[in-house]
């Protein structure tokens, strides 16, 4: 998938319930890691999203709102492997 701006999602939800997560990144699903914690504003939470494969992330708070941080995929020095 190629994305044309940097505040495009990383994750989709995936499969015919919907309750997998894919990332648009690496493609892989159910690899994600989420966070949530009580936000440092000192009201409401903070939470991240990370994919364990490639190292893409969303995170929320309640000062800053969302914000997406995919990673170079694949790695630098790794061929991609269809």
């Amino acid at each position: 998938m190629t994305r044309t701006h940097p505040d495009e999602p990383v994750f989709e939800t995936h499969g015919p319930d919907g309750a997998s997560l894919r990332c648009l990144i690496c493609g892989a699903v159910n690899e994600v890691t989420t966070t949530e914690l009580p936000s440092m504003a000192g009201y409401g939470n903070d939470t991240a999203a990370r994919c364990d494969r490639c190292g893409s992330a969303e995170t929320t708070d309640p000062i800053f709102g969302w914000h997406a941080t995919p990673a170079t995929w694949p790695r630098p020095g790794e061929q991609h492997q269809p």
